[in-house]
């Protein structure tokens, strides 16, 4: 008894002293890591989104796992759906797994799950080099979630079609983006190729467009930018042609929207200018992009009416050293880290 009255007393410590009149109005927050994602997940919460404020005294909401060779928690993932956040992310640079955990208020989470979503029994040349980038979606068609995330098959890098990063047959990584399904989190479908324009890409993020009826995805091509065919380091746009994401039928590439040889970046310097780990979300009727420049400007944001005309927000303020994380909005009671309302 006196253990279940301690744990309350830590519960009601955390609960948002926010106005009954704020609690319901959603809060744009930013889950993002630093360094190698060595030390956990950090959150920060914007208003009117020209600037991202840290979040629990800056320290991180969620510690890596220990487990066995997977012990980062890198390009956090959440979103809030039904009651709970939710959260994937990349749990080391190789292997073949990547994270799960979930929240009622992002304070308190439950046991971490290693997500294998390729099955042991697939042959060698077909198991991943490695798990990068999972973002977690809601499928309010199938009434299910699915994780995109970006892996490196070695049958795929070893076919010398020289669509790998460097455009060099069998060079280190030519990813491509795959896809898990689940409806409970225990049980995921087994992994499969969700979109391949043959040319290396990764870090895919969907979002459905109320005025289309379609769902609007941005994509990094992670080629070099000197490429002669597809050059990359940069962001692109597509859309699926409905809203069957089972089967999605995506439209020509649109781009590129940000990173090099696009209009928008800090840095015009190549290297400086890549564009990677891209967010978007729709709120107050903008859609918002933000993206990391690791080697430029860091984090970046940049807002449209339509996913056409961009404007880049190159004032907006972010917490230091952010890196690749996801833009995501939730009701400001069920945040545990806020104490007063974000306007």
């Amino acid at each position: 008894m006196k253990l279940r009255y301690l744990l309350l007393l830590g519960w009601l410590a955390v609960l948002p002293n926010l106005p009954a009149e704020t609690a319901d109005e959603p809060v744009m927050l930013f889950s993002y890591f630093r360094d190698n994602g060595q030390a956990g997940v950090f959150l920060a919460a914007a208003g009117d989104g020209s600037e991202f404020k840290a979040l629990n005294e800056d320290k991180p909401i969620f510690t890596p796992p220990d487990w066995p060779g997977q012990k980062l928690t890198r390009d956090p993932s959440i979103l809030h759906h039904d009651g709970l956040f939710r959260m994937v992310w990349t749990s080391n640079w190789t292997g073949r797994i990547f994270g799960y955990a979930e929240s009622k208020d992002l304070v308190h989470w439950s046991e971490p799950l290693q997500v294998r979503p390729f099955p042991d029994s697939l042959p060698g040349d077909q198991q991943p080099v490695n798990v990068w980038a999972p973002e977690i979606h809601h499928d309010p068609v199938k009434d299910d979630y699915f994780i995109l995330f970006s892996s490196t098959i070695p049958r795929e890098r070893d076919d010398a079609d020289a669509s790998n990063n460097n455009g060099k047959p069998r060079s280190q990584y030519d990813n491509r983006v795959h896809i898990t399904r689940t409806k409970d989190f225990k049980t995921f479908s087994d992994a499969k190729v969700f979109f391949d324009r043959d040319f290396a890409s990764i870090d895919a993020v969907m979002k459905p467009d109320p005025a289309s009826g379609r769902w609007a995805m941005v994509i990094k091509c992670s080629r070099d930018e000197s490429l002669e065919k597809m050059p990359g380091r940069n962001l692109w746009l597509t859309f699926t042609a409905g809203k069957d994401t089972e089967r999605p039928d995506f439209g020509p590439l649109q781009g590129p929207i940000a990173g090099n040889h696009s209009p928008m970046f800090s840095d015009p310097s190549p290297r400086k200018s890549m564009a990677e780990g891209p967010s978007l979300l729709r709120h107050k009727d903008l859609w918002w992009l933000v993206w990391d420049e690791p080697a430029g400007g860091h984090l970046q944001l940049a807002t449209s009416p339509d996913l056409v005309k961009w404007t880049h927000r190159k004032g907006v303020k972010f917490p230091p050293r952010a890196q690749h994380g996801t833009a995501f909005l939730a009701p400001q009671g069920s945040v545990g880290w806020l104490k007063d309302p974000v306007r």
